[in-house]
């Protein structure tokens, strides 16, 4: 005798990420429903129609295949890309855009989408990302204003706002950059003309997240978490002395009042102070 398998309940359960600020949300692919009975009168079908061997499980085996070679691509292209994109005045207030990038799949998950049984409600996909709770709650901090949210492309969410001084960005930054922890985190300190950024454990969070979860799963997510970005960009009123970041972080400067830095999840998993730096001004 022959037996199908369901996939598992969520074969996506590698794009679904922790700890970001928002949700991301998995459909797996709709499962196969045999027909039923023909005992009843009203639900008989027709020999020539009922369901065989040769016209249901090469339709499973595809979806699997399918599935494979999604998740293949995946390992190879990076699920995300993270930016923190900051501007600071000479008086301490500035700007603050946060980006979760995932356009790179964007196409992958579309046609995933496709494959369902076309009866969900538009915008119920494949790494759909909300932070409508987070932006509610930006709204309420003391100190920030202007708090947008561009959603054009549902792979690419940018959460932007205005901040009075580096309090109130600190207040804004707990509620998009919560970690499993959940206690409250001082992100900015200004020592002189250093601005100091420490970080908690969020990005940490979204790395183990997107890697595996079973202890006895030995399968090495090294490149996969090295596929997937962590991006600063940092401009200042005033010229930039010296930048000082963790061993392999990747920065440049487009100009005397600009810093960018770029390192990646695998360098995050390994190293909580990855993503710390020193910023020093010169006034």
């Amino acid at each position: 005798s022959f037996q199908t398998t369901q996939p598992a309940s969520n074969p996506f359960q590698i794009c679904v990420i922790r700890g970001i600020g928002g949700r991301i949300t998995s459909h797996p692919a709709a499962p196969f429903r045999s027909a039923p009975s023909a005992k009843s009168a009203d639900s008989f079908i027709p020999p020539n129609q009922a369901p065989t061997f040769a016209n249901t499980v090469p339709r499973l085996m595809t979806r699997q295949r399918l599935l494979g070679l999604f998740l293949l691509l995946i390992a190879f292209t990076g699920c995300i890309t993270i930016e923190e994109n900051y501007t600071f005045k000479k008086d301490g207030s500035g700007t603050m855009e946060y980006v979760v990038d995932m356009s790179q799949i964007g196409e992958m998950m579309k046609a995933f989408e496709d494959m369902g049984d076309g009866k969900g409600k538009k915008g119920e996909g494949l790494g759909e990302l909300d932070m409508k709770d987070e932006v509610a709650e930006l709204k309420k901090v003391p100190g920030i204003k202007k708090v947008k949210v561009s959603d054009k492309d549902k792979f690419v969410q940018k959460v932007s706002f205005r901040f009075a001084d580096i309090n109130a960005l600190n207040a804004a930054l707990n509620v998009l950059m919560k970690d499993s922890t959940g206690a409250q985190h001082t992100f900015f300190t200004w020592e002189g003309n250093t601005l100091v950024r420490k970080s908690n454990g969020n990005a940490r969070d979204i790395g183990m997240g997107m890697g595996k979860e079973d202890p006895s799963d030995t399968t090495d997510m090294t490149e996969f978490l090295a596929s997937m970005k962590y991006k600063y960009s940092f401009t200042f009123a005033e010229p930039i002395a010296s930048t000082g970041t963790a061993e392999g972080v990747e920065k440049e400067s487009p100009d005397a009042r600009t810093v960018k830095v770029n390192t990646d999840f695998s360098r995050i998993a390994n190293d909580d102070k990855a993503l710390d730096l020193r910023i020093e001004l010169t006034r």
